[in-house]
C-alpha cells in the first residue's frame, strides 16, 4: 500500500508526517500540527501567555506557566473551586471566637455561643444568659429558679416535692417516693382471704 506525499504507511495505515516533531501537539497532516491547549506555533513550541490575553482568566492575580497559568488571590480572599475566581476568605480563626463560629450563606462569618450563653458586645466572647432574671425558664410555680453558667436549675420550695419542673405538695411530711414505698409495702402486708 502506498501513501500520498507527506504521509507514510504505518502497519497498513497512512499516517501524516511532520519534518519537525510537534513538541506539544499532534501531527494531523503533512507538516501540520494541532497544538494542545496553552501552546501555539507551527510546531506547537510556543507557550500562550493566558495572563496577557485581553480577557484575563483570573479574577485577581495570574501567573503564566508553560502551557497553562495559575491564579492567585489577594490577602483576605481564597481561590474558589473553579480555580479562577477569588471569593472572600471564610476564616473563623481571624475572628478569634471564644466558643465557635458560623459561616452564613451570604459569606458572612460570625461568632456563635452554645445554648444558655449569648454573644457579648465585643462579638467574640460569650456571656451567661440569666434565664431566671428574664423569666425564660420552665420551672414550676412552686419552685425557685437558680441561674448557673450556661443554664439554670429548678428547686421545689419548702413543703413541695418533685424535680423542680413539676412540684406537688408533700402530704404527711412524706416525699412522693416515701408515699409510694408505703403504699407498696401496705399491699404486701394485707392479709389474704381464703375462699370458703
Amino acid at each position: 500500500m502506498s501513501c500520498c506525499y507527506g504521509w507514510r504507511n504505518i502497519n497498513g495505515v497512512c499516517q501524516p508526517t511532520c519534518k519537525k516533531p510537534c513538541e506539544n501537539g499532534f501531527c494531523v497532516g503533512p507538516d501540520q500540527c494541532s497544538c494542545m491547549k496553552g501552546y501555539k506555533g507551527k510546531y506547537c513550541n510556543e507557550d500562550i501567555n493566558e495572563c496577557g490575553l485581553p480577557t484575563r482568566p483570573c479574577s485577581h492575580r495570574c501567573m503564566n506557566t508553560m502551557g497553562s497559568y495559575r491564579c492567585f488571590c489577594n490577602h483576605g480572599y481564597m481561590l474558589d473551586t473553579d480555580g479562577k475566581s477569588c471569593i472572600k476568605e471564610l476564616d473563623c480563626t481571624s475572628l478569634r471566637c471564644q466558643c465557635g463560629c458560623q459561616i452564613e450563606r451570604e459569606g458572612e462569618v460570625g461568632c456563635l455561643c452554645p445554648p444558655g450563653l449569648h454573644l457579648a458586645s465585643d462579638n467574640r466572647t460569650c456571656k451567661d444568659k440569666d434565664e431566671c432574671l428574664t423569666g425564660n425558664h420552665r420551672c414550676s410555680r412552686q419552685a425557685s429558679c437558680v441561674n448557673i453558667e450556661g443554664s439554670y436549675t429548678c428547686q421545689c420550695e419548702k413543703g413541695y416535692a418533685g424535680d423542680g419542673f413539676r412540684c406537688w405538695k408533700k402530704s404527711n411530711g412524706l416525699s412522693w417516693a416515701a408515699m409510694y414505698f408505703q403504699y407498696k409495702h401496705s399491699k404486701l402486708m394485707r392479709p389474704v382471704k381464703k375462699p370458703l
